[in-house]
């Protein structure tokens, strides 16, 4: 890449950074005026009190990967400098209250903003971040994908390192394995490069530090893919890690229990009448029962029975028995212990279905203890000898299976690979944390609203 493209590129990004700032302080001002802060000085600490935390954030420079990053980023910037204000408010006898309401307001117009403003800049192609993935194989496709879905990041997937190289050069995900990891100088020359990711996550801790060295020796934004979470914990000089993260710990189980009790028992209240609607629309249609409940695996192993509204027609097993006489319908209900067009589902089944309304007596479940809000995907049987194996199945069912999760907001069911949706279940489990779960429960309502990957 020559020298003039990189330049034009870097004052790119120094001018969508300035419009960012400028934005920023209009709409901090806007919020001052509307609740009547009007004097000058008021208005000149709060903006550059905000303008201040803001940049050590870093919240200029397009450097967060995602909204929940750039969400947690601005509160936690936001209420440092409220802090400041309030120092100055109480003490200079100013009315906090409304500094405190601007601040209120301030937040999530200035998210709505930073939101449009990185999807415009997505849409006109005006700057993008590029990055070169280092490792074609699945923990790197993953990577790539949710990159490719996620037009917020601005970074955009040039392409992978691959010592497969030879065998491999497309992707998955459509982009090109650009060549050896030891390519990567003349790589560099050939097609744009801001960021390495290092996605190796089974290699030695050896081999990713000399990688990671390696790619420094060209730029400095070079990131590990890690798919595992560790505790660090120090001894004087000595650095210990250990993999009890996420929902392997036991205290982060137990929070995450008393949390879907609390809020599967608001979430019950919301939508019960919702529920008894939906309940005597499914009698009405054909007399048969309103719920169906189905075997799957639960926590530990354990079999349980899910609830469900019902979507099919009474006497669906006996219909099932005749459609697996056909040998195209045999082998795709052996692969996804499902059909993609089920003529046995109903029209208002259809409808529950995409909307996944046919789900919310599983709200039961997890007020019985055997279901979480947001878990591994819950499977049957068959699957656990067929795909997960005991170990692997012992070690994410460890947890409750959840109503919703990385499986779902990533695709739903048109993730169709089984290792990909496997990796979906490890990864959330070692890397939960309450935010995560919120983040997810968001991010399913609108998959929701798209009905994408539903049947």
């Amino acid at each position: 890449m020559n020298i003039h493209s990189k330049n034009s590129r870097r004052y790119m990004r120094i001018a969508l950074s300035i419009l960012q700032l400028l934005i920023d302080i209009i709409i901090c001002f806007v919020c001052l005026r509307f609740y009547r802060v009007d004097k000058f000085i008021i208005q000149l600490l709060v903006i550059s009190s905000l303008i201040l935390f803001f940049s050590f954030s870093p919240l200029y420079g397009f450097r967060h990967w995602t909204f929940w990053d750039e969400l947690k980023a601005c509160v936690r910037s936001s209420f440092y400098a409220w802090c400041v204000c309030m120092l100055f408010a109480y003490s200079l006898n100013w009315r906090p209250l409304r500094i405190t309401a601007s601040f209120a307001l301030f937040v999530p117009c200035v998210l709505a903003a930073r939101y449009v403003f990185r999807r415009l800049i997505a849409a006109s192609g005006l700057y993008s971040i590029d990055v070169v993935v280092c490792g074609a194989g699945m923990a790197g496709q993953i990577f790539a994908g949710n990159i490719n879905a996620s037009p917020f990041t601005l970074r955009r997937i040039t392409g992978f390192l691959d010592e497969d190289a030879d065998t491999h050069t497309i992707t998955l995900t459509g982009e090109p394995v650009l060549g050896k990891i030891r390519d990567f100088k003349s790589v560099r020359e050939n097609v744009s490069v801001d960021e390495v990711v290092i996605a190796e996550p089974e290699a030695p801790r050896n081999t990713i530090i000399n990688l990671s060295h390696r790619f420094e020796t060209y730029l400095h934004s070079v990131y590990i893919l890690n798919t595992y979470s560790d505790t660090v914990r120090g001894i004087n000089d000595i650095q210990l890690s250990t993999a009890l993260g996420g929902l392997l710990n036991p205290f982060n189980r137990l929070i995450k229990t008393v949390s879907d009790y609390i809020l599967g028992a608001v979430a019950l209240v919301i939508t019960f009448p919702f529920m008894l609607a939906i309940g005597w629309k499914v009698r009405s249609y054909d007399g048969g029962s309103a719920l169906f409940k189905h075997k799957r695996v639960g926590n530990r192993l354990k079999p349980f029975k899910v609830w469900k509204f019902r979507t099919m027609v009474p006497g669906s097993e006996k219909l099932l028995q005749e459609m697996l006489a056909d040998d195209v319908l045999r082998r795709e209900f052996k692969a996804a212990f499902k059909f993609k067009n089920d003529p046995r589902v109903t029209p208002f089944g259809k409808f529950l279905r995409r909307t996944s309304l046919d789900e919310l007596p599983q709200i039961f479940n997890v007020l019985r203890g055997e279901m979480s809000l947001v878990g591994p995907r819950p499977i049957v049987e068959e699957e656990v000898n067929k795909y997960y194996g005991q170990i692997v199945s012992r070690h994410i069912f460890n947890t409750k299976p959840g109503m919703t999760g990385l499986w779902q907001v990533s695709g739903r069911n048109d993730v169709e690979d089984y290792d990909l949706r496997i990796k979906y279940d490890m990864y959330y489990i070692h890397n939960w944390t309450v935010f995560m779960d919120i983040v997810i429960m968001f991010r399913t309502i609108w998959v929701l609203f798209n009905g994408r990957g539903a049947y």
